[in-house]
């Protein structure tokens, strides 16, 4: 099990008490946004929709490289890894 980080952006950290950077634990990444999840349900309704999966419009960054979609949530952390957390914005005029 390794231990990361998990950086929320702003307007998430409200959710999170005002803290943007939490500590989680986990195998791979799915597990540790679910460690997060479970420690402050409100950001749960954020991140997975009905069926578990990671929202379409949630974009994560595992270090420095981007994971989207189902199968980024398999993959592996090393302890000190960096989840990074960033809502996608869609739209237009």
């Amino acid at each position: 099990m390794a231990r990361v980080t998990v950086r929320v952006p702003r307007v998430l950290a409200q959710l999170t008490g005002g803290v943007s950077s939490l500590d989680a634990a986990g195998t791979n990444l799915g597990e540790a946004l679910r460690d997060v999840a479970a420690r402050h349900p409100a950001l749960s309704l954020h991140l997975f929709d009905d069926t578990g999966a990671v929202r379409h419009n949630v974009l994560c960054f595992l270090n420095d490289e981007g994971a989207r979609g189902r199968a980024a949530l398999d993959r592996a952390l090393n302890d000190d890894d960096t989840i990074t957390i960033v809502n996608s914005l869609a739209g237009g005029l």
